[in-house]
């Protein structure tokens, strides 16, 4: 308790002095890292998204000319595009699940993206000068150089103390706002 002079000798509780939300914000400050593989995430995201509207924008067309179907175009564009809105939120929002998913969807968006590089783009196959021709596509060491440098990052990121602090610190905050709110009720 605390007391005041020169007033009445009522003494003034001590009131818990908790951090102010700026003080909060800036404890679990977003490190970098993570704001970029938000934002790799959401460049991903947006192509699959396009690759969704655009194969059904253009549905008689693809039909018509491609040796793909427009159907697995536009659900291999949701599909990646919900997986990618769900993890963005997720590592924006830094939920717990976020770093395990990130794994999960990094991991097997590179091999769908071989996978599909390899079995479904179009290559010509006259005037093959390289046996690696007829399997992978003619950009692939620079697909596959990103490939890795994108998985590098991706596990690099995930695996500091500094983001992986970040992750636990606000699933702790996320866990004292809601007894908070149940307190209140």
């Amino acid at each position: 308790m605390e007391y005041r002079p020169n007033m009445d000798s009522t003494p003034i509780p001590e009131q818990p002095v908790e951090p102010q939300p700026a003080v909060r914000s800036q404890i679990n400050k977003r490190p970098l890292s993570v704001t970029l593989l938000a934002l790799i995430v959401l460049i991903i995201t947006v192509i699959n998204l396009l690759r969704l509207g655009l194969s059904i924008r253009y549905w008689s067309f693809l039909s018509s000319r491609s040796g793909i179907s427009p159907l697995y175009l536009a659900l291999t564009g949701l599909i990646w595009g919900a997986a990618g809105l769900s993890l963005l939120w997720g590592l924006w929002k830094a939920k717990k699940w976020a770093p395990k998913l990130m794994h999960a969807v990094g991991l097997t968006y590179a091999l769908y993206y071989w996978l599909d590089h390899i079995y479904l783009m179009d290559r010509p196959v006259s005037g093959v000068s390289h046996a690696f021709r007829a399997v992978l596509p003619i950009n692939w060491q620079f697909s596959a150089g990103l490939t890795v440098v994108g998985l590098i990052f991706m596990v690099w990121t995930l695996s500091r103390e500094k983001v992986k602090a970040f992750f636990e610190a606000a699933d702790v905050e996320a866990a004292q706002v809601q007894a908070d709110n149940r307190d209140k009720e």
